[in-house]
């Protein structure tokens, strides 16, 4: 279920300078309005910088205070995943790794947290988005590409563009079989098992082409394809069959032969074992971009946060150096398709501040947590200029929290931030709906009316 901190996939803000909603409405149960208008003003902060900071090929840093408890910045962050995962409008994908994620290598945790994020958000439809695009240009170089007409790639190509699940099913599933859950355990630990047996660091300069046995099930390698002129006499199969191979072949060609194994898997097994044979590879680096570019078909930004920097003081001088060095490596990893991000306390982590000094800059300080807190709810017009400034594109609003646009609202709402809040974002709401670039008087009208409704009149 769509988290409700967020407007409708279907509404787009953009005409009115924003990202998305700046205010969030109040919800019958959950956090209270306050703490949902905070949190979803410190998202959009960071959905606006991490869409300025990708124009301008940086990373993002966010900086927090301690004074701040850290519940605030989760709901903040939650705020941001559930709405990059349910609002195809935002066309960006977010992700969290805490840094504790490190000790599984500090690029295989990334890779570890990417490859359960791809298989679980829906993975036909990212294979069609980038099936969608592979199949325009077929590779007549592959020896599989033997086995297949055009007539062929062409009806696979629109299956894909139409029907993503139907073409995974169709191509990818050919001969699975249901298991029982003791047998789905028992293959998913033997991929776990083969996962683990991989070196958790490997220098770059170690990772040559990758070796792993093209296999889609993981069983140790297959046969060499027979040429086309022989596959024909075998009656069994069938051009289904070739166009998986094609498919797998394909993959491997322009992404890695890490993923190919992954879709046949996904075909075969479902989400959990394709998660698994994501991360079963001896080039971690290699294989993180390849995920991210496949990713990159379907999103149009990749957006991966690194925080829970808490522990930093008590890690030794050599192992601050290794993750700040991984920290920049997997900077231009994922600059190619997305934004790194990086959120620490003021004061935990200096050499951290130090090094992303050129990053896109978000402060999530959150001053107006401590008033609030407090029931203050008096209207406040730095802080609605704030979360107005917050989730526009361009940094600074050319709506006004005192401009006469919004100045019937601050007059009706009882000195009441909150209920000015649920006013504002009904008339916002009618704005957007109607490619306005300010509201007018009827979306004015809508607001008061919805400040009504709340005060029971």
């Amino acid at each position: 279920m769509p988290d409700q901190n967020t407007a409708p996939a279907t509404i787009s803000y953009s005409s009115l300078g924003f990202v998305d909603a700046p205010f969030a409405p109040a919800a019958s149960e959950g956090e209270s309005h306050w703490v949902r208008l905070v949190g979803n003003a410190a998202a959009n902060a960071l959905l606006t910088a991490a869409i300025r900071a990708r124009s301008r090929s940086v990373p993002v840093l966010v900086t927090m205070s301690e004074e701040i408890p850290d519940y605030y910045y989760r709901v903040a962050q939650n705020n941001l995943l559930a709405r990059t995962a349910s609002e195809p409008s935002l066309n960006l994908m977010a992700l969290n790794i805490p840094l504790e994620m490190m000790r599984l290598g500090r690029i295989r945790g990334t890779l570890a947290e990417l490859a359960e994020l791809v298989v679980a958000v829906d993975m036909p439809t990212t294979l069609g988005a980038w099936y969608g695009i592979a199949l325009q240009d077929a590779d007549s170089a592959l020896p599989e590409a033997a086995l297949v007409t055009a007539d062929e790639l062409a009806e696979t190509h629109a299956l894909f563009l139409s029907d993503p699940r139907a073409a995974v099913t169709r191509f990818f599933g050919i001969d699975a079989k249901p298991l029982s859950d003791s047998e789905m355990d028992v293959v998913v630990h033997e991929a776990y098992l083969r996962q683990v047996g991989q070196p958790v660091e490997v220098a770059s300069d170690e990772e040559a082409a990758e070796v792993v046995p093209f296999d889609p099930m993981g069983t140790g390698g297959v046969e060499p394809l027979q040429p086309a002129h022989e596959a024909e006499i075998e009656s069994v199969v069938t051009p289904d069959q070739n166009m998986r191979e094609y498919l797998l072949a394909l993959a491997g060609s322009r992404l890695s032969p890490i993923l190919a194994r992954a879709f046949g898997a996904y075909g075969q097994y479902g989400e959990a074992l394709a998660a698994q044979e994501l991360k079963i590879t001896k080039a971690p680096r290699k294989t993180l971009a390849a995920l991210l570019r496949f990713m990159s078909a379907r999103w149009g930004s990749i957006v991966v946060i690194y925080d829970s920097f808490d522990s930093w003081p008590m890690l030794d001088q050599k192992a601050r150096m290794d993750v700040l060095a991984s920290l920049t490596e997997l900077r231009y990893i994922i600059a190619e398709t997305g934004v790194m991000v990086v959120g620490v306390l003021d004061g935990v982590a200096p050499e951290i501040v130090e090094q992303f000094a050129a990053a896109e800059q978000v402060d999530w300080s959150l001053p107006e947590v401590h008033a609030l807190s407090r029931g203050d709810r008096s209207f406040n017009v730095d802080w609605v200029q704030s979360w107005l400034d917050d989730a526009s594109l361009g940094g600074t609003s050319a709506l006004r929290a005192d401009g006469p646009e919004l100045a019937p609202l601050a007059a009706a709402c009882g000195g009441d931030i909150t209920r000015f809040a649920s006013m504002a974002d009904a008339a916002l709401r009618d704005a957007a709906l109607r490619g306005l670039a300010a509201p007018d008087e009827a979306a004015l009208a809508i607001g008061l009316a919805a400040g009504q409704d709340e005060a029971g009149v």
